[in-house]
């Protein structure tokens, strides 16, 4: 009787498509950047006055978006494997950790070389930079948890972390095409503040909804 059970369940399995979750994972983040960028017209051009391209082919531009794209390809290196039962992966995020660390420290190198200036620090949007930069990032983020919420991450914060991070800097990189601060030292410290935010609310959802 067991084994007549066993032969019928087996025989109702069906081979998963290869790389089905990478897949998932990334129509994911396509549908959040498609969402985000609409959104983020709609409210930094439209509703606030941020003309979409004010900052573009200025060398802080490219800086702010290789910065915030490295910080989403790291965790985009971690997503994957964390929402697997077995997964466990550290050097993603430890990259991701080094890398403000080196923001911060040319920031600060660049800021003493111009006396300390305020302006290199606070720009003029300091305040709302790190909130805007969070909440253009969350449609990203919304996308991956649900696309996260068909799989079976053996930790559930750690995995919205990495989702948070990939929100977090995929978000900023569109952000930063409505952003004209040009301080190297505002991009180490309020760039990273939104991003760690957004992996921080990643990290809460993460926990909520991702436990199976």
């Amino acid at each position: 009787m067991t084994d007549d059970l066993i032969a019928r369940l087996a025989g109702e399995l069906r081979p998963v498509p290869k790389r089905l979750l990478e897949k998932r994972l990334l129509a994911a983040l396509a549908l959040g950047v498609a969402i985000t960028a609409i959104a983020a017209y709609l409210v930094l051009d439209r509703a606030l006055g941020r003309p979409l391209g004010g900052a573009y082919g200025g060398p802080m531009f490219w800086v702010k978006s290789g910065y915030t794209l490295a910080f989403g390809l790291f965790g985009l290196a971690a997503m994957p494997v964390l929402a697997r039962p077995d997964g466990r992966i550290r050097w993603p995020l430890a990259g991701a950790g080094l890398l403000v660390l080196l923001a911060l420290a040319l920031g600060t190198m660049r800021w003493m070389r111009m006396d300390w200036t305020r302006p290199e620090l606070m720009g003029d949007t300091a305040m709302v930079c790190p909130w805007l930069i969070t909440l253009t990032a969350m449609p990203i983020l919304l996308a991956l948890l649900a696309a996260l919420r068909t799989m079976a991450p053996r930790a559930p914060g750690l995995a919205g972390f990495a989702a948070g991070l990939v929100a977090g800097g995929f978000g900023a990189a569109i952000y930063a095409f409505y952003c004209g601060e040009t301080g190297m030292m505002f991009m180490a410290v309020w760039y990273s503040l939104g991003m760690v935010l957004t992996a921080i609310a990643g990290a809460i959802l993460g926990r909520l909804t991702l436990r199976w």
